[in-house]
């Protein structure tokens, strides 16, 4: 279970952790008799579903009852289960429930990247609402991480970001969020608004407002002097995960090699994929099919077209920074099965995918475009270069919404509350109309930005 609720600290004499019971039920039957106190079997309808052959745990009565408590079954039958001796007496119709985690493990550090170590194991208080765990030595600069345990398998969920008193900072998603419940009177508890909702709703209006101002550079998502080291014998290097666009060069302001590295430090010129089909138009060649072990005689290429028939040389490119591209020779090309035979000069193992190249330019590139994901330049990186970067700049793009810690570094998030207060109402009415005066505030503050927007950059036209 991974949807951590929101989790209310309160620092008085020491820490206080209200922990929202959101328990993660597998499956559920009801009791067909009274049980009383100190019982050790518990008789119902039918326990078909429940984990079998195993001890599990149960939560007998509905989460906030007086009576409720969790147990462990030993076994079972499909009328019955065997458990520990039972604190309180039930009723006869009493919701019985396999639980996948029962306990809460709660672990403390004094920094929010610091070592963090275990502070307390606590069964889910299950007669409330809310499981609070007590730090009477706990400062409000302390951080805690929450996690989810099943008390007999082991199983555990994974850690929760961290939190503490101040755990927040002023651009935070929670500082969207927390504002906006407490203005609607939501409980912390709240079943249906809780914090992977919450999350969602924001990221929902981080998107909206994004697709509103599409094409424009935000400052707060430029990446600049981004290094990718070369690979000689190669035409392209891989963009970076998270540049914005990967099939044009849209997201990409320039690409350029420092003075140390080249002969001649220039910015590369960019170039569509046309007018590169032209320029490099000697780059001829294709990619290897399967691994290739030393000393192999034969070649499987993706096409060999572009090889001659009757043999020729050709150059192998490289697939680590310790190595040169290789010269090889061939003595015939069966372009039926695209297949080089006859191969000499393969010394080293060459894995699948590595380029083969006919009668290549190999150069400092000059020009470069952008498609499939890469940065592809007009000539073949020449051992030279090997290891040595290209500089970019980009614009990246926008990071999904995935915890209340996460930053909102733009400077109109505030106007996703008014979203996000929609988006409450609309979770508890699926009627709620699109002329909501929250949804229609939000919509005219996004129109807003985008007609008044400051982009602190000079517009200027740079002929190349």
């Amino acid at each position: 279970m991974q949807n951590f609720p929101q989790i209310n600290i309160e620092h008085n004499l020491g820490n206080t952790l209200r922990i929202p019971n959101l328990l993660d039920i597998k499956i559920s039957t009801f009791t067909n008799n009274n049980v009383a106190a100190s019982a050790t079997s518990v008789p119902v309808d039918n326990s078909t579903g429940f984990t079998s052959g195993s001890s599990i745990p149960l939560l007998l009565g509905a989460m906030g009852d007086d009576n409720a408590e969790i147990t462990i079954s030993s076994a079972h039958t499909i009328n019955a289960f065997t458990v520990g001796a039972l604190l309180l007496n039930h009723n006869r119709g009493e919701i019985i429930q396999q639980l996948n985690y029962d306990q809460i493990v709660v672990y403390k550090s004094a920094t929010i990247g610091g070592t963090y170590i275990v502070f307390s194991t606590q069964t889910f208080q299950v007669t409330q609402q809310n499981t609070v765990v007590f730090d009477t030595a706990g400062l409000s600069t302390d951080f805690y991480k929450l996690q989810w345990k099943n008390s007999v398998s082991g199983l555990v969920s994974a850690l929760s970001d961290p939190i503490s008193v101040d755990t927040y900072p002023e651009d935070s998603v929670a500082s969207i969020v927390y504002p906006v419940l407490s203005a609607m009177g939501i409980s912390e508890d709240d079943p249906k608004i809780n914090t992977k909702f919450l999350i969602n709703a924001v990221d929902d209006a981080r998107k909206f407002t994004d697709g509103n101002l599409y094409g424009i550079r935000h400052a707060w998502r430029q990446e600049f002097e981004h290094g990718i080291k070369l690979l000689s014998g190669a035409n392209f290097v891989y963009l970076p995960d998270d540049i914005d666009f990967k099939e044009t060069d849209q997201s990409l302001l320039a690409a350029r090699f420092l003075i140390d590295n080249v002969l001649t430090p220039y910015n590369l010129r960019y170039i569509d994929k046309r007018s590169w089909n032209q320029i490099a138009f000697s780059v001829m060649g294709s990619v290897t099919v399967g691994d290739l072990s030393i000393g192999a005689t034969d070649i499987v290429l993706k096409n060999s077209g572009d090889f001659l028939a009757t043999g020729g040389g050709a150059f192998i490119a490289t697939t680590a920074f310790n190595e040169f591209f290789l010269e090889i020779n061939f003595t015939s090309n069966d372009k039926t099965t695209n297949t080089l035979h006859g191969v000499t000069g393969v010394t080293r193992n060459i894995p699948s995918g590595t380029q083969v190249w006919l009668r290549p330019s190999i150069a400092q590139p000059i020009y470069y475009t952008v498609y499939d994901n890469k940065l592809v330049f007009d000539r073949i990186i020449p051992n030279s270069m090997q290891g040595f970067n290209v500089y970019i700049d980009y614009y990246k793009k926008l990071p999904k919404v995935t915890a209340l810690t996460q930053e909102l570094p733009e400077r109109y998030r505030e106007t996703y509350k008014w979203y996000l207060r929609y988006a409450i109402k609309y979770r508890k009415d699926l009627a709620l109309p699109s002329s909501d005066p929250d949804l229609v505030k939000f919509e005219t503050l996004v129109k807003a930005l985008f007609a008044n927007l400051y982009t602190g950059q000079d517009t200027a036209i740079v002929q190349s």
